[in-house]
């Protein structure tokens, strides 16, 4: 999608981030497969459109609908393109309300069973049943979480010397893990507009930010934040056009636009300011990952897994998260390795995380290094163990930062797994330190410790979700 100057800068915030979420292919989604479908590319529209179609999406409903009544990319079918048109129409598409009345008297008897079997595969109740998110309406538990995700003292952060010369501004959605000693672990971007440009700020703000404790026995909360850099501006809540750039995102996706759907969900759960809950945003969320956006498939995905603002369907969100990495979406890819490293991972387990990851960090994505290195450096299982390659990458990644703890704990397992444990040893004496000044709980830490000492290796999941 293209990106144009122009003197209203919310509109060209916004298209910017439109950009981002397509710069992925997806397996098929709206806008490719209507690129095709102008280009007379038949069969590819077709495909893709169906694909949709079958996700319960229902401009893709209505335009496989068209294409069957043409017989553009398949044989003609004016039973099919009832059946399809119906199930468009019943999702609220008037046209496709129009376009079924016309097509019903033309169906030779019979017809309408054959539009009833599709239905009882593809109908929303259906979907519903096996695929889409149960929203949770009670909000108690949520807001709880939601209000231990605001942090208390948070870090302002440091604008980019070279991005504020040339006045570029810029967004970045994180999402991390908050832990009962009230700081954040394992930041994961899972956007950022430019690219390249605000994450490491981001990450920085996030690892000094101070958050609400909890009890040490009280489970660590999935969270996230949604960082606006402004050249003029200190936060998200001091920038002039924040209220009109919302309701601008608002309209497009109230429109229909599967990006803006994407990044009104966004802006839903990553502004404290608007306090909204996720519940709120999970259905835009499934609107653009029905249209095939891969970064809302794994929103989706991950709800379902996590249980967060929805009912707890493990099989549900496996498969959205497989659609969202098969596109290549690398936070998709590290967390359907994460799953396949949970508890006592056998050996198939291994290789399928270790799959998703190599396949993450391909693609140049920081996370996917991250979570690889953590695997390399001390996976249960000695085939996935490569300790050289770890530390390379854990130099690659954190080179020229020198005050995050998790970078000198996967150093120090490194380490010790090539038997190198006096090096083990400083380098968890230097996560450690880091660590205490942070305030985070260092048990776990020091568990590894002292195994180094004893020169022992450490094997197990050194980050989890």
């Amino acid at each position: 999608m293209p990106t144009r100057t122009t003197s209203v800068a919310g509109r060209t915030i916004l298209l910017l981030v439109l950009a981002v979420l397509f710069v992925r292919p997806a397996l098929a989604d709206l806008v490719s497969a209507s690129a095709a479908y102008t280009k007379g590319d038949f069969a590819k529209a077709f495909n893709d459109f169906r694909e949709l179609a079958e996700l319960g999406q229902p401009t893709a409903q209505f335009d496989l609908a068209v294409m069957y009544a043409r017989g553009e990319g398949t044989r003609q079918s004016d039973i099919y393109a009832y059946a399809w048109a119906s199930l468009a129409a019943q999702n609220g598409l008037e046209k496709a309300t129009a376009l079924s009345e016309r097509l019903r008297p033309q169906l030779a008897p019979g017809s309408e069973k054959v539009a009833a079997d599709i239905a009882a595969q593809f109908g929303n109740a259906v979907l519903d049943a096996r695929l889409n998110p149960n929203i949770v309406e009670s909000q108690t538990v949520s807001l709880a979480d939601k209000y231990r995700c605001y942090p208390r003292k948070s870090m302002t952060s440091v604008y980019p010397e070279d991005a504020r010369q040339r006045g570029i501004e810029g967004q970045v959605y994180v999402e991390f893990t908050l832990m009962p000693d009230g700081r954040s672990r394992m930041p994961r971007i899972i956007y950022a507009v430019p690219e390249g440009t605000f994450e490491s700020a981001a990450r920085q703000s996030l690892l000094h930010s101070e958050f609400a404790t909890a009890t040490p026995d009280a489970q660590p909360i999935p969270c996230t934040l949604f960082y606006q850099f402004v050249v003029n501006g200190k936060t998200a809540a001091d920038y002039p056009k924040l209220e009109s750039f919302v309701k601008q995102t608002l309209k497009h996706a109230e429109a229909g636009d599967p990006g803006a759907q994407m990044l009104y969900g966004m802006l839903l759960v990553g502004l404290p300011q608007l306090h909204r809950t996720r519940s709120e945003a999970l259905p835009w969320f499934l609107k653009s990952a029905q249209a095939g956006v891969p970064v809302a498939q794994f929103q989706v995905g991950y709800s379902l897994l996590k249980g967060w603002g929805c009912d707890c369907e493990v099989n549900k969100g496996l498969d959205w998260l497989r659609r969202s990495a098969q596109a290549g979406q690398p936070a998709a890819e590290v967390t359907l390795a994460m799953y396949a490293l949970r508890g006592n991972p056998d050996e198939e387990r291994l290789r399928q995380a270790k799959l998703w990851l190599e396949q993450a960090a391909a693609s140049g994505n920081r996370d996917g290094k991250l979570y690889l290195a953590a695997l390399l450096a001390a996976s249960p299982g000695e085939q996935a163990r490569d300790p050289e390659r770890a530390l390379a990458l854990v130099n690659e990644i954190f080179r020229g930062v020198g005050d995050d703890p998790t970078a000198y704990e996967i150093r120090a397992a490194a380490q010790a797994s090539s038997g190198q444990f006096a090096q083990g040893v400083k380098s968890e004496k230097t996560a450690l330190s880091l660590a205490q000044r942070l305030k985070w709980d260092v048990a776990p830490m020091n568990d590894r410790m002292t195994r180094y000492t004893a020169n022992q290796p450490w094997y197990g999941t050194l980050l989890e979700f």
